[in-house]
């Protein structure tokens, strides 16, 4: 069974034929997904999705790019009551975007701050985005001990192991399907099997242009990451699966 370790099921780019949409994926053999909410909108629709398929995991936040007219501490507060309300599987997706979002650095590092406090609290894997980051992340990381995945990771294989030994999972995702996509393969064949999560964040990231990114595209990521180890893919099917279980099982 494949495992889409971040997508984005509850977008509004998937409300006219969501249904379709996850036919396919289980279609397709993703029985395993988590679905990232940072909307009222998303969370809801996710919660209904999570209630009708098992083996969904709910995972909430308050996104890293989202900070530019809100950052009022009642923004926490409403992810704290969420959090109590609808019992999600876990925290995210939280973090830091410099690449994007510099001008918000002071509110991203209080966000997520914050959030990885609310992990804690309530005893939740975190799901943590990081672009051009990676020295705050780390350390905040230290700081505040979880554990869970880093996000469509594009980072080298030296801070891979950096946050692997912090207790995190590190999730490949389309780019290693991109042409030139250098680090992204040098980090899947290098990753130990027991670390490795593979994801779409779809309806973004799409390898193909003009193709709108769902969950059952993971198949071509599963591929590509295969050949690139050189292994069967039934056994990455079944190591990447555990590896998804074992993040919600603490």
């Amino acid at each position: 069974m494949y495992a889409d370790a971040h997508c984005h099921l509850g977008s509004r780019q998937y409300d006219n034929d969501r249904e379709d949409v996850i036919n396919r994926m289980l279609e397709a053999g993703v029985g395993h997904a988590i679905l990232i909410c940072c909307s009222r909108h998303d969370l809801l629709e996710s919660v209904k999705l999570r209630e009708q398929n098992p083996g969904f995991k709910l995972a909430l936040s308050i996104h890293p790019q989202d900070l530019e007219d809100d950052y009022s501490g009642e923004r926490l507060q409403q992810l704290q009551r969420d959090i109590e309300e609808y019992r999600p599987d876990m925290i995210g997706e939280t973090g830091l975007d410099y690449y994007s979002h510099p001008h918000t650095k002071t509110q991203q590092i209080h966000f997520f701050i914050s959030q990885l406090e609310l992990a804690m609290k309530y005893d939740l894997p975190v799901n943590i985005h990081s672009r051009k980051a990676s020295k705050d992340t780390l350390d905040i990381l230290k700081e505040h001990p979880c554990h869970g995945i880093i996000h469509s990771y594009s980072g080298s294989v030296e801070m891979a192991r950096l946050y692997m030994k912090e207790g995190y999972y590190i999730s490949l995702g389309a780019s290693v399907l991109f042409p030139n996509a250098r680090r992204p393969r040098q980090v899947a064949a290098a990753l130990p099997l027991d670390r490795l999560l593979i994801e779409t964040d779809s309806p973004y990231q799409s390898p193909v242009l003009d193709h709108r990114h769902e969950p059952a595209d993971i198949v071509n990521i599963y591929e590509e990451i295969s050949r690139i180890r050189n292994m069967k893919m039934k056994e990455l099917e079944t190591a990447v699966e555990e590896n998804f279980l074992k993040v919600f099982a603490g």
